[in-house]
């Protein structure tokens, strides 16, 4: 009878130190858990701090697009005679496989301090605004010219501007374009380049 009462007591220490072990286990799973959950928190938040980062170097994402403003320039009236009032200027780069015929180009402006400019072409009425875009149509103009080649860049890229206050940088941005044969292109950063620099201080 002591021999069965000794064996029923190994039993239950076993079982005790079974389910101590186990609960020891559960808990050690438990804060894993919650530190690998930490871990993808924070992954998570860091993905994020950089996906607001990157938007700062929307110039270098532009760059990659199908087409972007491969410059600009600011051209004074007073510099040339064919110029009748300042005027910002830029070139485009078609880096897609398509022939472009026409397409939309936007622009900001900048005084010395980087402040944002509202641009207004001469003799327009009212204030103007930071965003200003031009159409451009190859196939109307006069001329040869009537697209441009895949890898090839247009640098006849011309906005008139009135110089007070005066421009001194300028950021251009594709907008959209139109190929030869009709296929569309629509700038899937151009919302992002307008809330990077329109109305917007230089950083």
């Amino acid at each position: 009878m002591e021999k069965k009462n000794r064996a029923s007591l190994i039993i239950i220490i076993t079982l005790v130190v079974l389910i101590a072990v186990s609960g020891t286990v559960l808990a050690v799973t438990t804060i894993n858990d919650k530190k690998e959950q930490d871990f993808l928190t924070t992954a998570v938040q860091t993905s994020t701090e950089n996906a607001e980062t990157t938007s700062i170097n929307i110039d270098k994402q532009l760059e990659e697009l199908p087409m972007y403003a491969d410059g600009v320039k600011y051209y004074y009236a007073t510099s040339s005679e064919q110029l009748q009032h300042d005027a910002m200027g830029a070139t485009v780069m078609n880096n897609s496989d398509v022939n472009i015929s026409a397409f939309v180009i936007a622009f900001c402006a900048f005084d010395a301090n980087g402040a944002p400019i509202k641009i207004r072409q001469p003799d327009e009425q009212g204030e103007g605004a930071y965003v200003r875009t031009i159409s451009y149509d190859l196939s109307a103009v006069q001329g040869d010219k009537k697209y441009i080649n895949p890898g090839e860049s247009f640098d006849n890229v011309v906005f008139y501007v009135t110089n007070d206050p005066q421009i001194v940088t300028i950021k251009a941005c594709v907008k959209s374009y139109e190929s030869v044969d009709k296929i569309k292109w629509n700038n899937p950063l151009y919302d992002q380049f307008k809330k990077q620099y329109s109305g917007k201080n230089l950083q």
